[in-house]
Formats: structure tokens, C-alpha cells, sequence
């Protein structure tokens, strides 16, 4: 190596030289960190730009079709609303953004956990339930419910729209440095216009996840042990799939150390990793009485628990032979499609030697997904984080004429934004 660990370790924001496309040379940023940060959001600006013009165009498809379905059967209860304990229809284009999960942070943005273990809220519903959905999220959108006019609603989705800007820088700068300039926007563009990406912009976790994902395993590549420990135990703090990127990070943090590369960063990055995870499974688990009480309300209260991809499989298994009646249900053969082509491109990234770190990070996500009893249709949310997996297609498109690239992009995007709006409204099932 020819860079001291303390300067790696100074500044998230720098890159070391990223190899470049004929053409789209840039100068390197500036030794200082605040010159550095600059420089990077400099040459990602046009990335997130481009992601957000891609996000408008689903989040209006998705509004039109809603306000379709509005018109069709106002009065048809879509959502089922565990934090109120109640089946709700819809009222706004945005329902979509502010449903399922997106109603239990919205809940915690406004009051918080609430009451004592046992008791019940006004609604009846039990405050014990609120501890099962991590922190970090409501917990960075409560502050701005104190300013003048922002409720709960407005404060969580503000909060996703910063985190999914930072994503989509972070997710550049990891293009970049891979690929080089125009392949870095091209990552960043198709995890815009994946299935699943409403909930970007939603009341949900997965933008502040994938930021911290995106960071740190940038600081992984550029060997940066205490940034990525740091974030990766953050990051524990906003949901309990954060497991992959502290699998991913704590074992490239072992490589570096048994390589005796590095001195003591590595062995601190391993400790950090998983702080943030288990230090609030062990506060849930304490106000709860016990750990075996916390996943057990997972499990009978929410149906969320690890069964070894049993469920899942039996989905798959009905889709793939046409036995059951699955193979009816537009939204399980569409799911199951998603889970193939998300697997299909996870070999593609890996025959295409894609950073170890980065596969480490995918397949123990999709793990956890898959071993998770959750119904199929979330499979595209629960996947939603992992954008290593776009690394081959944002190479090709990298390269692709831009009138072909403009085409394709454009079709994706409406097709998002059709899935966003067709999901909740016309399937009824869960995103």
C-alpha cells in the first residue's frame, strides 16, 4: 500500500484514482477533506440527478394509476394498519409511501415507544409491538416534527428522501471507482427503477440503510477499517438485516488483520461492526423481559421469523412446477420472477469478479431474505438494498448508444412506477 491508514481513515467522501472510460477522465479532488468532499459531490451531482428525474417519473405513474383505482372503488379497504389495529382504504396518491411498516415509524416519529412494557395505547394496540421496528429512522425524523407545520408523515419522508440522495451518492462513488464515471451513474439509474423502488420514497428504512451500506462498503474497498466500522455499526441501528453488511465488513476486517495489514484498524472495525445490532436487541430484549419474548412477538405478531427459507421455497416450488394455487396469483409469479432475475444477476456479478466484499454483502442479504418467513411479495423490499447486483447491467448500459440508454431507462422507470401503483392498489398484498 502506499497510503498511510490515518489518511484513509480522515475522510469518507475521498476516493483514491477510479478507473475511467475513454473520455470521461476527472481530475482527481484535492488533498484536503473539505476540497475532497466537494470533488466527489461534484462528479456525482449529475448521478443524483439523474435519480432523481427517474424517481419523479415512477412516483407519477404510481399517482395516476392510484388515483384510478381511487376512482374505481373508493370505499375498498386496502391496508391493513397494525399500528392502529384497523383495515384502512385509501385517501391520497401517497398511500402507497405511507403504509405497512411506513405506519409503525410514523408512529414512533410522533410519540415514540410510548408506555410501559404490557400496557396499550389508546388504540388498543400494545406498546411492546413499537420495540420490534429499530430506531434510527423515526428517531432521525421525530426532531423535525418540532418545527412549525411538519407532522410525522412529512418528518419520515423527508428523512428518506435525504437518505435515498445520500444512497445514490454513495452507490455512485462505488460505480465509479469500479467502473468509472458513466458506469457509476448507471448504477446509481437502475437502482432507481428497480421494482421495488417506491419505497425509496416512502416512509420506510431501506434509503437509510442502503446509504450506510453504500458507504461502507466503499470504505471497505478503499480500506478505510474505522469509517466502515463505524457506519456498519450504525447502521445495526436501522434494521436487523444490517447482519450482511456487518457479515461483509467484519470479514473483510479479519482478512486485513490476519494479513497483518493496517495495525489495530481492523481488529477495531470487527468490534464496531455489530454494536449497534446487538446493543439494541439487547435493550428491546431487556424492556421485553427476555430475547426469547422479543422474537417471539416477531414470530405470532407480525409472522416474521427465520425458517430456513421454508415458506419461501414452498412459493417457488408451487410457481416453477405450475402445482397450487399460486400459479393464479399475479403478484407471487411476478415475486418469484424478481427473486430468479435477482439471482441470475448476482451469478453474472460474481462470473464478472465483482469485489469479494461487495458479493459477501449480497448473498447474506438475500439469505436473510429468502430464510425469513415474510409473505413473497416483500421479497423486492427486502432485496431492495443490495445494488451490487446492478454492477454488470450499469457497465453495459455504460456503454450502450445514449439514445438506447435513454430508452431503456425511461421504459423501467414507467414500469416501476406501474409496480408501485398496481402492488397495493390492484394485488392487495404487502410491499
Amino acid at each position: 500500500m502506499t497510503q498511510d491508514a490515518s489518511t484513509r481513515d480522515a475522510d469518507l467522501a475521498a476516493e483514491p484514482p477510479a478507473p475511467e472510460t475513454p473520455g470521461t477522465d476527472h481530475a482527481e479532488p484535492a488533498a484536503g477533506p473539505l476540497s475532497r468532499l466537494r470533488a466527489s459531490a461534484r462528479f456525482a451531482a449529475p448521478a443524483i440527478g439523474l435519480y432523481l428525474l427517474l424517481r419523479l417519473i415512477s412516483l407519477e405513474v404510481m399517482a395516476t394509476l392510484s388515483k384510478s383505482a381511487l376512482s374505481k372503488d373508493p370505499g375498498r379497504e386496502v391496508y391493513w394498519d397494525g399500528s392502529h389495529a384497523i383495515w384502512r382504504s385509501w385517501s391520497s396518491p401517497i398511500d402507497p409511501l405511507i403504509s405497512w411498516d411506513a405506519r409503525w415509524y410514523i408512529l414512533l416519529a410522533g410519540s415514540g415507544t410510548g408506555g410501559p412494557p404490557g400496557a396499550v395505547d389508546p388504540n388498543g394496540v400494545p406498546y411492546d409491538l413499537r420495540l420490534m421496528f429499530f430506531p434510527l429512522y423515526p428517531a432521525l425524523a421525530r426532531p423535525l416534527t418540532y418545527l412549525p407545520f411538519v407532522t410525522p408523515t412529512v418528518a419520515c419522508l423527508v428523512v428518506s428522501l435525504i437518505a435515498a440522495v445520500a444512497a445514490a451518492w454513495g452507490i455512485y462513488a462505488i460505480g465509479r471507482k469500479l467502473h468509472g464515471h458513466r458506469a457509476g451513474i448507471m448504477l446509481v439509474a437502475l437502482w432507481a427503477v428497480v421494482p421495488s423502488a417506491m419505497t425509496q420514497n416512502g416512509a420506510f428504512s431501506e434509503s437509510l440503510f442502503t446509504a450506510f451500506a453504500a458507504w461502507a462498503l466503499l470504505a471497505v474497498l478503499n480500506e478505510r477499517w474505522l469509517t466502515a466500522g463505524l457506519l456498519a455499526g450504525i447502521s445495526g441501528l436501522s434494521r436487523p438485516t444490517a447482519a450482511a453488511l456487518i457479515a461483509a465488513v467484519g470479514l473483510a476486517a479479519l482478512v486485513a488483520a490476519v494479513r497483518r495489514r493496517d495495525g489495530w484498524r481492523p481488529y477495531a472495525a470487527m468490534l464496531m461492526a455489530p454494536l449497534g445490532l446487538l446493543g439494541y436487541l439487547a435493550y428491546a430484549s431487556a424492556k421485553l423481559g427476555g430475547v426469547g419474548r422479543y422474537f417471539e412477538i416477531h414470530r405470532d405478531t407480525f409472522g416474521a421469523n427465520f425458517d430456513f427459507g421454508k415458506s419461501h421455497y414452498e412459493v417457488v416450488k408451487g410457481i416453477v412446477i405450475g402445482v397450487g394455487d399460486d400459479t393464479a396469483v399475479p403478484i407471487r409469479v411476478l415475486s418469484v420472477l424478481f427473486l430468479i432475475g435477482f439471482v441470475a444477476l448476482l451469478v453474472l456479478a460474481a462470473v464478472n469478479r465483482a469485489p469479494w466484499p461487495l458479493m459477501v454483502f449480497a448473498v447474506a442479504t438475500l439469505v436473510l431474505a429468502v430464510g425469513s418467513r415474510a409473505h413473497i411479495s416483500m421479497i423486492g423490499r427486502h432485496l431492495l438494498p443490495v445494488f451490487p447486483v446492478l454492477l454488470v447491467p450499469a457497465v453495459v448500459l455504460a456503454r450502450a448508444a445514449p439514445r438506447n440508454t435513454v430508452l431503456v431507462l425511461a421504459t423501467l422507470a414507467i414500469s416501476s412506477g406501474w409496480y408501485a401503483g398496481w402492488l397495493p392498489f390492484f394485488s392487495g398484498q404487502a410491499i
